[in-house]
């Protein structure tokens, strides 16, 4: 009876969203007519934000590429980044982010205080440029965020994947993003796209995290007992939230014992909060020497997996975290497609099951691939 109210109470508060947000949309077109820009200037840009809200790690660390695009063509802008609460943490110490706002979902219906602080916090940095990088769905709370920061040019999407959006008359500036031609368009040039109107980019995708020395101290310490018996050390993260996405645990840990036999490897297994099912499973069929990551702030976990030698795992946002975090990253892809979401940088490599079916692809070639990767890492 309880779960039956609670899911009735949560569909209620989302209905009221819904209806709160399209009103708010209503009010904002009758007052505020789109009055777009004919010219771009940018010499006066000194203080930029960029909003990527939702709470997908890959999402955001697909976004590092538009934000070194940014910092090339304003080395001197004060950046701003608008981040949920699990992707407020990783951007932290950023190269190419002054500065990380944390905003809590639902603020405006759950908690009006919390939603005004955070608009008084936008309105107080008196911003140039808010740029809302959309690729796989438009977001009006990040429209709206772009808009109420007061930013005179606003850039954002007015159509995706042929799809109009209700709230581009927010923006100064719009460009329409997505076709049918662009599916295998990797998500990181989805995120730069956005910038075509500004006229700059940049060719480099790869992706990185600003793990700091203290962070980078203290993952040494946590590997140090395995560091002083194995030179090798492969990481393996065996879960997903999404099931499909999942290669069998029990063919990781056979990958693992062949990939450690074969180069006297030891094994890091990394762990995530849904993902108890796998980890036992693996666990159960290990032979070599291993530790597990369970339980850690995903910037410890993001430390310690840029000490590895190699890091295999499935399309998962721990796949993001390891590339970015420098070490040479094997995905196992499944359903998804590798061309839009496989880390980019010449130390990455990725398997693609056949048919989408993850269950198809067999140990050997993981175990070769790998082999290989470690063949030339060493």
């Amino acid at each position: 009876m309880g779960s039956t109210l609670s899911i009735f109470q949560q569909s209620i508060t989302a209905r009221f969203e819904i209806w709160v947000k399209g009103a708010v949309i209503a009010l904002l077109r009758f007052f505020h007519p789109q009055s777009p820009l004919t010219r771009v200037e940018l010499s006066g840009v000194k203080s930029i934000l960029v909003v990527r809200q939702h709470d997908q790690l890959g999402d955001m660390l697909c976004v590092v590429p538009l934000l070194r695009a940014m910092r090339m063509h304003f080395p001197d802008a004060h950046i701003t980044l608008v981040a949920g609460p699990v992707n407020y943490h990783i951007m932290q110490h950023h190269p190419y982010v002054n500065e990380v706002l944390h905003y809590e979902k639902l603020g405006l219906i759950t908690s009006p205080r919390t939603f005004l602080r955070f608009h008084r916090a936008l309105k107080s940095r008196r911003y140039d440029l808010a740029v809302v990088p959309t690729t796989v769905s438009i977001s009006l709370t990040s429209n709206l965020i772009a808009f109420v920061s007061g930013a005179k040019l606003r850039v954002g999407a007015d159509m995706l994947n042929g799809m109009p959006s209700s709230t581009s008359f927010l923006f100064s500036v719009t460009t329409r993003l997505g076709s049918d031609e662009d599916r295998n368009r990797h998500q990181t040039l989805r995120n730069l796209d956005i910038l075509k109107p500004l006229g700059f980019t940049t060719d480099n995708l790869e992706t990185l995290i600003g793990v700091t020395d203290e962070e980078k101290s203290e993952a040494d310490r946590f590997l140090s007992s395995l560091r002083s018996e194995h030179k090798i050390l492969i990481g393996l993260h065996p879960g997903a939230g999404k099931l499909p996405n999942r290669w069998p645990a029990q063919r990781f840990a056979e990958a693992a014992n062949q990939l450690c036999e074969k180069f006297s490897a030891a094994a890091v297994i990394t762990a995530g909060p849904v993902d108890d099912d796998p980890i036992n499973s693996m666990v159960r069929h290990i032979r070599c020497r291993f530790v597990l990551v369970r339980g850690r702030p995903i910037r410890a976990v993001a430390a310690i997996i840029g000490q590895l030698n190699l890091f295999i795992t499935n399309d998962t946002g721990i796949m993001h975290v390891a590339a970015a975090s420098g070490a040479p990253t094997l995905s196992i892809f499944g359903p998804t497609n590798p061309l839009q979401w496989a880390p980019k940088g010449g130390r990455n490599r990725y398997v693609l099951a056949k048919g989408g079916d993850i269950n198809s692809v067999p140990v050997q070639e993981v175990v070769e691939t790998a082999g290989a990767m470690l063949t030339l890492k060493v």
